[in-house]
């Protein structure tokens, strides 16, 4: 056991408001002393939002940073939080379980698809505990191994499964068992020219990845976005729309649009809780 992940294990047993505490102590010393990935925030906002003023953009700066610290420590909590505070956290509406429940009962695997907004993480614990889908989360190992160790172990939990991203399509085609349901993160890295779909994302020329939409169509799997809103502090409601019954009769550029116009809808309503510090754009 790696002392990441020892250390993480032990805080994840403090209550919730105690770990806020903490995280507005982390907000001071990573915005105002350390000034983590500061630069990347700044361009980011300014690009994205290039109609707002200098001060309305430092708003949502700080904004999400503040989230960017609790969103740590929500992310240690998964570590151990029970069911029962989990459902406190995270709502979905009964009939939207219903729906996914129907496509489980007639025997149908599908795709769920979210970008890094709100608490991802939690919302994905909630699916598959409200549901009867195991959570196959198609993931991106990290370079560090402490790191990678832990949120592995955060994806193994309720019926949850880390699979390796370069792995994902053989798990999915070769898998006998009961209904699964397959979740990717849209809004990864730049892509190279031409190795995506190629649209405006937040006012700026995107490329947008084709993982998920590919995927969908390859397996012929409903596709669902699962759009996330942050009620309050450590609060969240989730709820997955359904993209396409039957992906394979769509263009694989559409899905991608389709999602794409979701997540995007999603930050222009509430801008502070995606994750401003990854580098989104070429520069």
């Amino acid at each position: 056991m790696s002392i990441v992940y020892g250390l993480s294990y032990l805080l994840s047993f403090l209550p919730l408001w105690l770990l806020y505490l903490i995280s507005d102590l982390c907000y001071i010393i990573i915005y105002y002393l350390i000034g983590y990935r500061k630069k990347v925030v700044v361009q980011n906002l300014t690009h994205a939002f290039a109609n707002k003023t200098a001060q309305q953009r430092k708003s949502i700066e700080k904004a999400f940073y503040q989230h960017l610290c609790d969103l740590l420590f929500e992310h240690i909590k998964a570590l151990t939080i029970t069911p029962k505070r989990l459902v406190q956290q995270v709502t979905i509406n009964g009939n939207d379980i219903e729906t996914l429940e129907r496509f489980y009962q007639k025997g149908q695997s599908i795709i769920l698809v979210a970008g890094h907004f709100g608490n991802w993480e939690w919302i994905a614990h909630a699916l598959a505990y409200q549901t009867s889908y195991t959570i196959c989360a198609g993931y991106q190992p990290l370079h560090h191994t402490n790191i990678d160790q832990t949120v592995r172990h955060i994806r193994s939990r309720f019926q949850r499964k880390a699979i390796p991203i370069t792995a994902l399509l053989r798990h999915i085609r070769s898998y006998t068992g009961a209904p699964q349901a397959t979740t990717l993160l849209i809004d990864q890295a730049p892509l190279h020219k031409g190795s995506g779909h190629a649209t405006t994302f937040l006012a700026q020329p995107t490329s947008v990845a084709l993982t998920a939409a590919k995927l969908a169509q390859k397996c012929n799997q409903p596709i669902f976005y699962i759009q996330i809103e942050r009620i309050k502090r450590g609060k969240y409601q989730a709820k997955p729309i359904l993209l396409a019954e039957r992906p394979d009769l769509l263009p694989t550029c559409e899905i991608a649009e389709q999602y794409t116009r979701k997540l995007e809808a999603d930050i222009l309503r509430n801008p502070p809780f995606w994750l401003w510090s990854h580098r989104r754009w070429k520069a």
